[in-house]
Parts: C-alpha cells; structure tokens; sequence
C-alpha cells in the first residue's frame, strides 16, 4: 500500500507536468498500466494471505429395515447425507494463521454451524501451537472426519467412529514434529472441554487432557492416542422414548454418565503405496457409571484400478461392563438396551470422475444385536425381533 500512494502521485504529477509533451491518450494509458500493476500486487497479497476451500457431499441410504444403522431406516432422505463446508484460512503474520470452517448439514436445514474457529502460531519449523474449536484428535480421520472425498469409503466405519459421536472441543493444543531419516514422528497435547447435542444424547466434557502419537515413513502410518475427562451424557433419545410411552421421566432417569471418569484409548495404522491401501483402527472407551464401556475395531482393504477403487471392510464393536445394567429407565425398558453388539461388513467402490469429485456405491450388513442393540434404534430392534439390516448407499463426494 506504501507503494501504491507513492507512485499515484507521481503518475499524476508527470501527466500535469507542462514539460512533457504527450497526448492525452498517451497519459490515460500509462496511468491505466500503472493501476493495473498496482492492483495486481494487491491481489497477489490478497491471495497470499486468505485462501478458501470447502467440500460438499450428497447422496441416498436406504436401509431394509428399522434398525437404525448409522441412523439410516427404510425412510431415509438425501438430506441425511448432504453436507456443504466452507474453510477460510488468513494469514495474520508469517508464523500465524486465524482458521474458520462453516458447515451446512442438508439433515439441519442446511443452518451454517461453525465447526472449526482457532488461531494457529508456528514458533518454529517443528511446532504448532494451536487455541480455539477444533476436532477432537481421537481417529485417523477425526481431522477430514466430514471431508467424505478425503475417505476411500462412503462413510468412516460406524463400529469404531459411532460409540464417540462428540467430534470437537474448545481448548488448546501443541503439535512438534521430529524429522527422522526419511520418516517423521510427530507428537500432540491436547486440552479443553466440550459441550456438544449429538443425534442421540447431549454430552458434555470437563477438563479433557490427551495426547497423541504418529510415525510415518510416508508408506506406513501408525499412530496412538489417550485421553481422559470428566464426562456428563444425557440420553435424548432415551427421554424420547419415553415420551412415545406417555410417560414423564424424573430429572436424572436418562442421565447415563454425571461428571463421571472417561477414558479413551485409540491404535490405529495406514498403509498406501499407491495402489493398495490398508487402513485399521482399534479403539477403547471407558466411563463409570451406566454409559456402555466399547472395545471396538475394524480393517479395511483396497486396491487402486487406475480411477476406480473397490474396497472391503470388516467390523466389530461390543460393550464389556453389561453386567453394570441390570436395572429399568422406564417400565418395560431396561438398562440392558445401552448394551452393544455389532459386526460389520462393507463392500463398495469408488470411482474418481475428476480431480475434486468421487462417486461411491456401498453395501454394508450388519448382525448379531438382537440382544444388544446399543446405538440403533433399541426399541424396533427388541420389539420387532431384528437381528441383522443391510445398507444400500450411493454418495457423491467432492472437494474444492
């Protein structure tokens, strides 16, 4: 801008200037290629210092029955799958950046919802300091865990993504990556709280601490996580159920965790050459009181066939402290209906039309929760007899 007030001056100057003998025309197109000039040095910096991008998903699910798997039925829309996302990054210094995304979910009419707000600094190289809302580090793809086009499938793997359905927190972290002989490790510490309503339950999170871990030779990835908080969970959906019953919870009935000690710890490894991708996590939470205690796990394979990918995935989730549910929320609906049991398998393909734009196709079955179906729609899986549900899903993802 200095330059800019500068030369304008000086440009004006000349063209007034009875010693040179110049047309008029002559002066207005010298002053033109002098803006020009000007204005593209301030777009250069514009463009140097904000940048945007964004995703956008749609699709269809349908389910063949009531079961509820990934909160997809036989009633299922396009809008429960169709999202829309814009991502603003500005520089403030070399070293600092103010992030912010927006997200337009088609399932919550659309209404903007700002999911990241965080300013970063890079002291150095090495380190990132991070202060704001960000995603909770628990997953390989907690960071890109809505960015569909990022993910080989149609939808991250529900037995291991499904029992946290918190997905962010305000608070702070500091990322240092240590460069090795061709490979990186890199080291996070994270802390915060949360205050999220999730489809099924409105949770809450106190004084959450954690850490992570990753090492990467650029072909393999493995990485762990641990954390800890104090956590509150009300079951919505439990005082809906309820009221289906016409009946009127006291305060607390449907309160499965209250400032109660929560755990969780994640393994997960990657592998990609290129053509073969191999993907698997394993995953532990753990809360006192009546919230299910899951081990879960899934592995995922698939192989690249120039711009199409199919792919396969095998999961499993299940609850270990079912013997600690042995009472009533309601009459007639006992405790026993938080309890998990799950397998899964997923085929599917993607298929790359562009850079920027993917079509996937999936078929997922699911068995083995007639008796657990913690995290589906409990009461159609018992009263209905329901023990397995197949998923049909075609979804187009992009990125820009």
């Amino acid at each position: 801008m200095k330059r800019f007030f500068r030369i304008a001056p000086l440009a004006l100057a000349i063209s007034a200037s009875p010693a040179i003998a110049q047309s008029t025309d002559n002066t207005v197109a010298q002053m033109q290629q002098q803006l020009d000039s000007m204005q593209q040095q301030l777009n250069s910096v514009k463009d140097e210092r904000v940048r945007f991008n964004g995703f956008f998903s749609t699709g269809f699910a349908r389910a063949s029955n009531e079961a509820g798997f990934d909160r997809i039925t036989d009633e299922s829309s396009v809008a429960d799958l169709s999202l829309l996302a814009l991502q603003g990054t500005f520089d403030v210094t070399e070293k600092s950046q103010a992030v912010m995304q927006l997200v337009g979910r088609g399932s919550e009419d659309w209404e903007p919802i700002i999911e990241w707000a965080y300013l970063s600094h890079r002291p150095t190289n090495n380190l990132q300091l991070r202060a704001g809302k960000m995603r909770l580090p628990f997953f390989m793809y907690s960071d890109s865990l809505e960015v569909g086009y990022s993910q080989p499938w149609a939808r991250p793997p529900e037995s291991v993504y499904g029992p946290v359905e918190s997905t962010s927190y305000v608070g702070a972290d500091a990322t240092y990556t240590v460069n090795l002989e061709n490979s990186a490790l890199t080291l996070q510490a994270f802390t915060g709280f949360n205050d999220q309503d999730t489809r099924s339950a409105s949770t809450e999170f106190r004084n959450l601490v954690g850490s992570t871990v990753s090492w990467t030779d650029y072909l393999w990835t493995v990485r762990a996580v641990a954390a800890t908080t104090e956590s509150t969970v009300e079951a919505t959906r439990l005082a809906l159920l309820a009221q289906s019953y016409g009946i009127q919870l006291p305060p607390g009935t449907t309160t499965i965790a209250d400032g109660d000690r929560g755990n969780f710890y994640g393994l997960g490894f990657g592998y990609d050459d290129g053509t073969w991708q191999v993907i698997s996590e394993v995953t532990r939470v753990e809360v006192d009181g009546r919230f299910a205690d899951t081990d879960s796990a899934y592995i995922s394979a698939g192989r690249r066939f120039g711009n199409v990918t199919p792919y396969a995935v095998v999961g499993w989730v299940e609850s270990q402290d079912d013997d600690e549910r042995t009472g009533a929320f309601i009459p007639g609906v006992p405790e026993a209906i938080l309890n998990t049991r799950r397998d899964e398998y997923s085929v599917g393909v993607r298929w790359d039309i562009t850079p920027g734009v993917a079509l996937k196709a999936d078929f997922t079955h699911a068995r083995g929760f007639e008796e657990a179906p913690g995290g589906l729609n409990q009461t159609d899986v018992l009263e209905q007899g329901i023990n397995s549900t197949n998923v049909y899903t075609l979804k187009l993802d992009s990125a820009f």
